[in-house]
């Protein structure tokens, strides 16, 4: 049986990265490392740059075509990336 204050090392190493602001950090991390996996190989060959600003995602796509065409699945890319980070991480995405 375990004491009160006593807490698993998982637990320890979530608190410090909540307390340290890392926690989203590691999640948007997480979501760039999967994003060939969120919006598929030909989305992801033409993103020129991925990064987050407040609960925003912006992104740098080459092709203005494709723009548009991910201009129309933004709803399914924020729900995939959610998804990915557990967590409702972005709540718009936009595009340069």
């Amino acid at each position: 049986m375990r004491k009160s204050n006593q807490q698993t090392i998982g637990e320890v190493l979530k608190e410090f990265l909540k307390q340290n602001s890392l926690d989203k950090k590691l999640l948007q991390s997480l979501v760039m490392q999967e994003w060939e996996n969120i919006v598929g190989p030909m989305f992801s060959k033409h993103t020129k740059n991925i990064y987050f600003y407040e609960n925003k995602l912006v992104l740098e796509i080459e092709s203005p075509s494709l723009r548009n065409e991910l201009l129309m699945q933004k709803s399914v890319i924020i729900d995939k990336v959610n998804k990915v980070a557990g967590q409702v991480l972005i709540s718009e995405i936009l595009l340069k």
